[in-house]
This record gives C-alpha cells, sequence and structure tokens, in this order.
C-alpha cells in the first residue's frame, strides 16, 4: 500500500473513498467495496486531526485499511491553508489533478471544504461537470440504529466489548511494539507480553478482557495466532506507576516477544482491574480469569 503524508503527488486512475473513517466500521467497508467494483486504484482519503482521540491510532488505521484492500492511503494534515480551501478548489486541485479520479465515494452526511461548503449533492454536480462517477451511500444501520463511529466509542467506553466488535467487524485492538515489563509474571510462572497503548487510542475500561494475538510475520502470509488473557491498566498489584500498559498472558505459547510488534483483539470484557493483597492471590484469579477465558473462546 502506497502513503502519502502530503499533497505533493500525482495518482492516476483512482477510486476515491473520503472521511475520517475513524475505526473503518462496517459502513465505511461498504465504501471500500464500492471503490474497488471497476478495477481503478482504491484510495483513501483521511484527515489528521491534531491530539484528537480515535478508535484507532493512526498506525492502527494504516494496517487495517491495507488489510481492507486500501491501495493508496491519503493523510491530510487540517492546516490552516487547507482548512480554508473551497469545496470547488479541492475537487479541481485534489480529486481531479493529483488522484485523476474517476469514481469518488463518499457517505450521505459527507461535507468538505471551507465552512463545509460542499456536500454529498455538490460532489454529484461536480462530477457531471468534470467527468468522474459520484456514488453517494446511505449510512447503514444495525439493530434500528446508525452505525456511527461516535456510537462506537461511547460503546467502547462502557466494556460493551462484544457490541462493538459487531459493529467494526474487525474486533477492536491494540497494536504495538512489546516492550519490557517488570518480569513479575516470569516470578510466577506466567511469562506476559507488553506493550503501551498509543495515546491517541480511546480506550475500554481498565480490567481484564478475553483476546487474540497476532504476532507480526513480515517471512510469512500466514499470521500467527494465540489466545489469551489480558490486563489493561496500571498492574496495582506488582507496581504504583499511574501509566496504562496492556499485559497479555498467552496460552501454551513459548517463545521471546521482546521488540516484536504485535496486535492484541479483544473479544470479552471480563471484569475490572483491581489490586490484590499478594502475588498468591493475584496469581488464583489470573488461573480464573484464564478459565473463563478459555470456556468463552470454545464457545465461539
Amino acid at each position: 500500500m502506497q502513503v502519502i503524508n502530503n499533497l505533493d503527488f500525482q495518482l492516476n486512475h483512482t477510486a476515491v473513498c473520503i472521511g475520517k473513517f475513524d475505526g473503518l466500521h462496517r459502513g465505511h467497508r461498504l465504501l471500500l467495496k464500492e471503490a474497488a467494483r471497476n478495477g481503478e486504484i482504491v484510495t483513501m482519503i483521511t484527515f489528521v486531526f491534531p491530539n484528537a482521540k480515535g478508535i484507532y491510532s493512526f498506525e492502527e488505521k494504516k494496517d487495517l485499511a491495507q488489510k481492507l484492500g486500501v491501495e493508496v492511503f491519503i493523510a491530510i494534515s487540517l492546516t490552516d491553508s487547507f482548512m480554508h480551501m473551497s469545496a470547488e478548489d479541492f475537487v479541481k486541485e485534489i480529486l481531479l489533478k493529483k488522484c485523476d479520479a474517476k469514481k469518488v465515494v463518499v457517505g450521505a452526511d459527507f461535507c468538505f471544504g471551507y465552512q463545509r461548503s460542499g456536500d454529498a449533492r455538490f460532489l454529484r454536480q461536480a462530477g457531471q461537470r468534470y467527468g468522474f462517477e459520484t456514488v453517494v451511500l446511505e449510512k447503514l444501520m444495525q439493530d434500528g440504529e446508525i452505525i456511527s463511529s461516535t456510537g462506537i466509542r461511547e460503546r467502547l467506553r462502557k466494556g460493551q466489548i462484544r457490541q462493538v466488535n459487531s459493529l467494526l467487524e474487525t474486533p477492536y485492538f491494540i497494536q504495538g511494539e512489546v516492550v519490557a515489563g517488570n518480569q513479575i509474571g516470569r516470578t510466577m510462572g506466567i511469562p506476559t507480553a507488553n506493550i503501551r497503548p498509543d495515546v491517541t487510542k480511546e480506550l475500554p475500561p481498565l480490567g481484564v478482557y478475553t483476546v487474540q494475538l497476532e504476532i507480526d510475520t513480515k517471512n510469512s502470509d500466514r499470521p500467527r495466532i494465540y489466545q489469551g488473557v489480558a490486563n489493561l491498566g496500571t498492574k496495582p498489584t506488582v507496581t504504583d506507576h499511574r501509566e496504562i500498559t496492556l499485559e497479555v498472558w498467552l496460552f501454551d505459547f513459548e517463545g521471546d516477544l521482546y521488540e516484536k510488534k504485535i496486535t492484541v483483539y479483544f473479544l470479552d470484557y471480563q471484569r475490572p482491574e483491581k489490586k490484590f493483597p499478594s502475588l498468591d492471590a493475584l496469581r488464583e484469579q489470573i488461573q480464573k480469569d484464564t478459565q473463563r477465558a478459555k470456556e468463552f473462546l470454545e464457545a465461539l
């Protein structure tokens, strides 16, 4: 996948999807499928909002977009000059001159240009003037509600992981490089992998989750998937630090994950994080968490 982080580019014969794409949920995926329908280069234009939290970090969004078939990923920073670009100039300078768009796919509520002066109707009219196809898709519904990133973030904050995953289609995940922990898990016979969530991520409640872990396999087409239990939190039983980390205990794994890139998929919320009176009490609880996780995974 080609990644473009500025406006200095030139593409040819593209089908362009435009939006924030926070979460790349089921509704967003309909746009991508439509863009891929006729064989043009599937191109995603998304926007970088400084310091804004999202379901996925920028790097996570890029990786997921690639897995979903995006061929060109364009991230436009919301600079002052870009924010003052008119809708007409966006069409002419970005869609036509730089992307050579043959097809543009957006959601029904899409707005763009200075003071949100452009919308789906404007794009249709521009397409008729300049010769590109405009496809406007209505919002996808599930259980009587519109699927939206806002709604998904609200459920995520409440720990409603199963509902979140149904709306996202790909389970919610945290991705990162394994860092050194405090090695307490090894002393208890439970080796773990630790990663630090990106500061821009919207996180679920601190606590214990049933998870699956994917290890980055650059030299293989088949990712290695393991099952386990993860604690998202500050590990109050073993440290006084307030930094949030994700600590994963894997079933049936032997090896060293240090400095490897992993993706941890959240499947079920088990319980809130708590401080235990001793390491023995913590070990006993981890065994209970593990058993519950295995029962959940066997029932899938």
